[in-house]
């Protein structure tokens, strides 16, 4: 643990074991800068230090939180940004950037290192992306907490402590995540919009739709909808129309005596054949090898 005048920071040595939860911290800190403060502090490893000038470039994620004052940031994906008190810096491997606080106002920060097959695989599949570096989540009371107590276990090195701080960086993405999206779509009526859409689904599973006359039936364009509900949940709108009808389906197979048949009739497939085959590509086996399983595990 090294403590500066301003700053507390922790840099980490990962074993094998501790990767093998696909997410490990390397490294925790804060710092609260006054004004007319020398950015960034020193005394951090080589591989971490850079100035204005030249930026950096990491070899791993690092989250950001700027809890007090204003700054500015730059990436070669986001270009120039203005980065004010409950900004989120999301920072990736391979990707240059660099970021400070004005010289007039300094700030406060907190700061979490991480690696990992996990958060790559966010990245791969733009859960986290580097055209998203700034985020605007605001002051938020949880997210300090977490911060907080990873710092603290980090300094306590308790047995164990390692997995913990893990489990926590997990709760600390999902938590900026959701705070995220759900700005984004605070906008009442594209959440309306979606909510309903979702709705006519559960009531039709038992049939086919054609989301083009749906995006109409709930009076939005059919781009927009399409867009906008994949961006609410993930996924385009059939994907999540057959997830649910997979969802379906399972719970059928466990808590009913209903044939193969009758489960594909009720979930709106279009024969039996397509269900079956749907099913044991989605779930790697067949509608009654999942019955069974269900039923050897009771």
């Amino acid at each position: 643990m090294i403590r500066t005048k301003y700053s507390l920071f922790n840099y980490l040595t990962v074993s094998q074991k501790d990767k093998l939860w696909g997410l490990y911290v390397t490294g925790s800190g804060y710092a609260d800068l006054p004004p007319h403060t020398v950015y960034p502090p020193t005394q951090h490893p080589s591989g971490y230090m850079f100035d204005w000038k030249q930026g950096r470039t990491l070899s791993e994620f690092q989250l950001v939180y700027v809890t007090r004052g204003e700054g500015t940031f730059e990436s070669i994906e986001t270009g120039k940004k203005k980065v004010s008190e409950g900004t989120i810096l999301a920072l990736f491997p391979g990707v240059w950037h660099r970021y400070k606080p004005l010289y007039q106002t300094g700030w406060k920060e907190s700061w979490i290192s991480f690696n990992g097959i996990q958060p790559k695989l966010f990245l791969r599949n733009d859960i986290l992306s580097p055209s998203s570096a700034v985020l605007n989540i605001g002051l938020d009371e949880k997210i300090i907490d977490l911060y907080h107590k990873i710092l603290e276990l980090i300094e306590s090195e308790k047995i164990g402590f390692m997995e913990t701080i893990a489990a926590l960086s997990y709760h600390l993405i999902a938590r900026i995540i959701s705070i995220d999206k759900s700005k984004k779509f605070g906008n009442k009526e594209i959440e309306v919009s979606i909510q309903k859409a979702k709705a006519l689904m559960v009531d039709r599973i038992d049939r086919q739709i054609d989301f083009e006359k749906l995006a109409e039936e709930i009076g939005v364009g059919y781009s927009w909808f399409r867009r906008m509900f994949k961006h609410y949940t993930g996924l385009a709108p059939t994907q999540y129309f057959l997830q649910l009808k997979l969802n379906k389906a399972k719970d059928l197979l466990l808590n009913s005596s209903l044939s193969v048949k009758e489960i594909s009739v009720i979930t709106g497939f279009e024969s039996q054949y397509y269900f079956s085959k749907f099913f044991k590509k989605k779930i790697g086996m067949s509608p009654i090898q999942q019955r069974q399983y269900f039923r050897q595990k009771l």
